[in-house]
């Protein structure tokens, strides 16, 4: 059972790894390119009624690529600023009052410490002192509720500010924009399709740069680093590519966990990417390469 195991490990690492192969003193792996790939999403709800792209279509960083109807968001955005007009001027309203009911309070007092200054004098009677009094008081409590109106209104002018910037941001998430000068790999909605938040719109990639992804065994990791140059061959072209290495996995993959003897630690390999210039573009996504270190 232990040596079956044993052999089924080094035939699962053969066919993933691909076995490298030495020639003059190069190694030659088996890989494939790739890159990272954008997916755009749609970040508000609505029917799709701008799409300027296609499949394979170049992009420029900025370029408008989706556009989601935004009549409604619009519409909504009017009726948010109408009411923040009316609250912005009911609380100018409210602020006025407030400053004529201050300056109505300070002259009523004033008033009163000179009638009760005469009342000592007995030029003053108790009833003119009571009736400035109860003024004071009255004034005093129109202030307090004008100022707690006021932090009311104040509060309702914060909430709706929030309001409409929500409103502005799904505004600006109605253009969807490419965020890379690169290429359409994939287009998943059509004109007039309606379009849910997170629902994927397109994917766009920069081909002017891949990755090849490579498997190198464990005996093989130490005669390897970071920037070290790499030849890249296709299938069917003439041209070889120059690369180097970007990225060395820290750990191992495509051994069994049960097994890992003597023997079965050869098969131990880690993931290294060799990062090509693709100028031209002829390199593609998914395309199988022969890459010499």
């Amino acid at each position: 059972m232990k040596a079956s195991s044993q052999i089924f490990a080094v035939i699962l690492f053969a066919f993933l790894v691909a076995a490298c192969s030495k020639t003059e003193d190069q190694f030659v792996y088996n890989g494939r390119m790739d890159t990272d790939v954008i997916r755009l999403v749609a970040k508000t709800a609505g029917t799709i009624d701008t799409l300027t792209v296609q499949e394979g279509d170049p992009v420029k960083k900025g370029q408008l690529l989706v556009k989601i109807n935004d009549d409604r968001l619009k519409l909504q955005l009017r009726q948010q600023q109408a009411q923040l007009n009316e609250i912005q001027t009911n609380f100018q309203i409210l602020s006025s009052k407030e400053r004529q009911l201050q300056s109505q309070l300070k002259f009523t007092k004033q008033t009163l410490d000179k009638t009760l200054a005469m009342l000592k004098q007995e030029a003053a009677t108790q009833q003119q002192v009571d009736q400035l009094q109860t003024q004071v008081d009255v004034l005093r409590a129109q202030l307090d509720e004008a100022h707690t109106n006021k932090k009311i209104i104040a509060s309702k002018l914060e909430q709706l500010q929030a309001a409409i910037d929500i409103t502005r941001l799904n505004l600006k998430d109605a253009r969807v924009t490419a965020p890379i000068d690169g290429l359409v790999i994939n287009r998943f909605v059509d004109l007039h399709e309606s379009a849910a938040p997170g629902s994927p719109l397109l994917e766009v990639a920069d081909l002017n740069t891949l990755k090849a992804t490579i498997y190198v065994p464990l005996t093989r990791l130490n005669q390897i680093k970071l920037g070290d140059p790499a030849t890249i061959k296709v299938d069917g072209l003439d041209k070889t590519f120059k690369g180097k290495i970007v990225w060395i996995a820290s750990e191992a993959e495509f051994t069994p966990k049960t097994i890992l003897t003597e023997e079965t630690r050869t098969s131990l390999v880690y993931a290294v990417k060799i990062e090509v210039p693709n100028p031209e573009q002829k390199l593609k996504i998914g395309m199988p390469v022969e890459v010499k270190l």
